[in-house]
């Protein structure tokens, strides 16, 4: 150090000395200050951190939970169930049940005449009825897309497949 710098040390130390109890409590009182408020500092960071984590843990909780009852869903929906010969007589029954009712809902009130002259064409031409059916379904599939070897799709920017294994 340079005699600039060591002018005032003595004068400094003489003014510490004369403190009660000397520079070391003098030092020790201003720790032990300090030392306080960052204990104080750390448990009220660590209990802020505490309740970050409990609630990240609920959110995390709560997503699988929501994800869970989905995939159940889902599961429930879209399952591959066998049925029996009886049930499977039933089912068909109301599916043809329902489109009969939606036929007559389309049909109206006049839904008799409507039915009366699909009768006759039916036995006047039968090849109309399936190159119309042909027709109806071509227009249907036509923005639709065919599916690849893999039973799956291939866009333009991927390609998947699937085997029965997966879908049930």
């Amino acid at each position: 150090m340079t005699k600039k710098e060591d002018q005032f040390d003595g004068m400094l130390l003489a003014l510490a000395q004369q403190h009660e109890g000397g520079v070391k409590d003098l030092v020790m009182s201003k720790f032990k200050k300090h030392e306080a408020n960052a204990l104080a500092k750390a448990a009220s960071d660590k209990a802020e951190r505490v309740e970050q984590e409990r609630r990240r843990k609920e959110r995390l909780e709560k997503k699988r939970k929501e994800e869970q009852a989905e995939e159940e869903k889902i599961n429930n929906d879209s399952r591959i169930v066998e049925l029996t010969d009886e049930q499977a007589v039933k089912l068909q029954e109301e599916i043809d049940n329902k489109k009969l009712v939606k036929d007559t809902a389309v049909a109206g009130p006049s839904g008799d005449h409507i039915e009366h002259s699909k009768d006759v064409e039916d036995k006047n031409d039968d090849s109309k009825d399936d190159n119309a059916d042909e027709e109806e379904e071509d227009e249907k599939e036509k923005n639709k897309l065919k599916p690849n070897s893999g039973n799956g799709a291939d866009m333009p920017n991927y390609r998947w497949t699937q085997t029965l294994g997966e879908v049930e």
